[in-house]
């Protein structure tokens, strides 16, 4: 078999996702779809949610172990891996050292209650195995929105959730959604979820407008005229009032979703001021204002 082939062999789908920070890992493929699967706006877990065997997560390895030998970090691919019980967790980890013995760092996805879930003593042990990176949707900082979206957590949740994983040393990714309060709640949506982002510490916060995938909820809600769907300009006028309302340290904020076609990158707090500059001058070029 070819390279590509064997690639091919191991994975479900002939696309394989990877968080932009995480893109040159080992990717094992662990599971399928997501455990809550209930958000009214999600398109991407269209798998019924499934942990594969670990004797197909072996030949994996196998595959893995040959292609790629001398990697030392490994991407855990599925929606929501860490809801994965710790022990199969450690397990995988424990198979990925005998075949992959380079591999010496671990990252995944995760749900707020996967963390929720375990013990600390739980986290501090998958840190010391290698764990030490998640990538979490938290959507917003607002409990109505949360609630309407069918997320499954609050925010406060959210905060315990997160203070914990920086008592075990596990750092978190986080992705936002301007625009899922509709117009509606846009100011609720960006100043709620700044409230939220600040009493945490994320190594990046990654913006994504929201889009409406068709067969989700949200896009039959918007259909009906239930949801209040917001322009570009509108969400990214939203996302402005965030990153204004923001005080959050050490942490890369990005968007590639700006008004469909740009991407903006800026570490905070140095570069809020360069951040709102930037927006405001796209804003320009659109013929638009920033608001106030």
């Amino acid at each position: 078999m070819t390279r590509e082939e064997l690639y091919q062999s191991i994975y479900t789908h002939d696309t394989i996702y990877l968080p932009p920070h995480e893109e040159r890992d080992v990717p094992l493929e662990v599971s399928l779809g997501c455990s809550w699967h209930k958000c009214t706006f999600c398109d991407f877990a269209k798998d019924a949610f499934q942990i594969h065997p670990m004797e197909k997560i072996e030949e994996s390895l196998r595959v893995l172990a040959y292609l790629r030998p001398e990697d030392r970090r490994m991407f855990f691919l599925g929606e929501n891996v860490f809801c994965i019980d710790t022990e199969q967790l450690l397990r995988i980890i424990g198979l990925t050292n005998t075949y992959m013995p380079a591999i010496k760092e671990y990252a995944m996805y995760s749900r707020i209650d996967d963390i929720l879930r375990k013990t600390d003593e739980e986290l501090l042990l998958l840190r010391k195995k290698g764990v030490d990176a998640l990538h979490i949707g938290v959507e917003s900082g607002s409990d109505s929105i949360l609630a309407e979206r069918k997320k499954g957590i609050t925010s406060s949740q959210t905060v315990e959730a997160l203070l914990r994983l920086d008592k075990a040393g596990i750092a978190y990714y986080l992705t936002v959604i301007p625009g899922l309060g509709g117009q509606s709640f846009s100011y609720m949506n960006a100043v709620e979820t700044a409230r939220m982002l600040n009493k945490v510490h994320p190594r990046n916060i990654w913006c994504l407008k929201l889009k409406l995938w068709e067969d989700t909820p949200l896009y039959k809600e918007a259909q009906a005229r239930t949801f209040d769907v917001m322009t570009p300009e509108e969400i990214i006028k939203e996302e402005r009032l965030l990153i204004q309302n923001l005080t959050v340290t050490d942490c890369l904020f990005e968007d590639t979703t700006v008004l469909d076609k740009y991407t903006i990158r800026g570490m905070l707090p140095e570069q809020k001021d360069v951040l709102l500059h930037a927006i405001d001058y796209l804003l320009s070029l659109e013929g638009q204002t920033p608001a106030s």
